[in-house]
């Protein structure tokens, strides 16, 4: 059965285009948040606090060891709630205050110790991912839980896209307002305040008039699995172990590129410290371009399916990046990363949609929906890709004799810069298109699985009706 014949059960509630963009605001909030904290906060302490690469990088890896445990269990814990508020909510009024705080306090550190830094940073580092994944993970568990046809996934997940993009783009482009010079601290601070008032905004309108629950997954909660026995039950679903890979390495890539790219605006494409504004349009273009692809992708999520669809993007991405290995001016690289953002419009578009068919798959095996368990162990992971890209970072820094920050770098600075923009990346992707060749969720067999789940979903409301 194709996707075009596939109809909604009239019973399953809709929603109207002011909820589903209540709704997207979230997905604005988190990446506005989420990209200006791991675009900032290593140029922050690198540069500004005076802190070793080595020493950030401890700091990052021993965070992940609270990641091992913290984004898992509340995934679990969230699927297992049960309130007058629903499943998910609870953690969103429970997140937000402590995560706009912490936006502010992480740009006041104490300085001129190492060891004080260090344990600054490791401190922030661990208290907002905890608050924060109280707020990420019960959004994005949300969206396959509201939104359960293909059509309907493919509208709101464009408006996320879209809102994602914008934050995306502010990350970058705010920042340059405030911060006039990467090794001055005051401007951070004040970059941090604005970053709170403006994800508070957004984030009440979310749990406001956004964050709804469906009805048939009201018995969910109820235990299919205790917590170890769920996470080996996952580990066992090919389906998502790829797409965990995949995730890895799709955010491995962004973080490389937002981590690096400041510094390659200034070392490779001969920018000014204080042209922030420059260097934020580097990728600012990348994500403008990219909101106008959506609808591209869109179109050929809907025609050829997101597994090929996804396949085309991220070859695209990597033919357009290759000139990031020559290119030595400003103009010519703004153009670069402009082409660039045609194909990062469909791999945003794509990896936080196709982990639905994983959860919808596994709703016909279990009887259950369990998007926190599946998002928190994917969130792990993105943690744990932070990690990765700040040791790639670290170690390149440290190889080209750049451990401490040096505004006058050598030929080997520019060659491992010009690595970690490209390289690095177009491996990391290369691997994501093998993992994508065995993924099992063809366009025919997501046609099936919706089929499967509208009478599953219509036994789920009966039996609600009938409490």
């Amino acid at each position: 059965m194709s996707n075009s014949n596939l109809k909604q059960d009239v019973n399953i509630e809709s929603y109207g285009k002011g909820q589903k963009w209540s709704f997207g605001m979230a997905s604005f909030a988190q990446f506005f948040i989420n990209s200006a904290f791991n675009t900032w906060v290593f140029s922050f302490y690198y540069t500004a606090v005076g802190l070793h690469a080595l020493t950030i990088t401890a700091a990052f890896s021993i965070w992940t060891i609270w990641n091992a445990f913290n984004d898992p269990l509340i995934g679990f814990l969230s699927d297992r709630t049960k309130t007058r508020w629903g499943r998910r909510r609870p953690y969103l009024m429970i997140g937000i205050i402590p995560v706009l705080i912490i936006e502010i306090i992480l740009w006041i550190p104490p300085t001129g110790n190492e060891i004080l830094g260090f344990l600054y940073l490791l401190l922030m580092l661990i208290c907002y991912d905890t608050f924060y994944t109280m707020l990420a993970l019960p959004t994005d568990s949300l969206f396959p839980e509201l939104y359960t046809s293909v059509e309907e996934r493919a509208q709101v997940n464009t408006i996320r896209q879209i809102l994602s993009t914008v934050g995306l783009i502010l990350a970058f482009l705010i920042p340059g307002i405030f911060i006039g010079d990467l090794t001055e601290m005051s401007g951070y601070l004040m970059n941090g305040v604005v970053t709170s008032v403006i994800v508070g905004v957004t984030m009440f309108i979310f749990i406001k008039w956004g964050a709804k629950e469906r009805v048939e997954f009201k018995m969910d909660h109820r235990p299919e699995f205790g917590f170890f026995k769920g996470l080996l039950y996952t580990f066992k679903n090919k389906g998502f172990l790829l797409y965990t890979a995949m995730f890895f390495l799709y955010e491995y890539t962004l973080l490389v590129l937002a981590t690096t790219v400041p510094l390659y605006g200034i070392e490779v494409l001969g920018l000014a410290s204080d042209d922030t504004l420059l260097i934020a349009l580097l990728l600012g273009a990348m994500f403008i371009i990219s909101i106008l692809a959506v609808f591209i992708w869109k179109k050929l999520d809907l025609r050829f399916g997101s597994k090929k669809a996804y396949g085309i993007s991220i070859v695209a991405y990597i033919i357009a990046s290759i000139p990031l290995l020559f290119v030595s001016t400003y103009m010519v690289g703004l153009l670069v990363v402009i082409f660039m953002g045609l194909g990062f419009g469909g791999m945003l578009y794509f990896v936080y949609l196709i982990i639905a068919d994983v959860i919808d798959e596994d709703e016909l095996k279990t009887g259950v929906r369990r998007e926190g368990t599946f998002f928190g162990i994917t969130n792990f992971f993105m943690r744990l890709s932070m990690i990765l890209s700040i040791v790639t970072v670290g170690l390149v820094f440290t190889g080209t004799d750049w451990g401490e920050y040096n505004p006058i770098p050598g030929i080997n600075t520019i060659i491992g810069l010009r690595m970690l923009v490209f390289t690095f990346p177009a491996i990391a992707l290369g691997l994501t298109l093998i993992c994508l060749y065995f993924y099992p969720f063809s366009k025919s067999r997501v046609d099936e699985i919706k089929a499967k789940l509208l009478e599953l979903h219509k036994e789920k409301r009966d039996k609600v009706a009938t409490k």
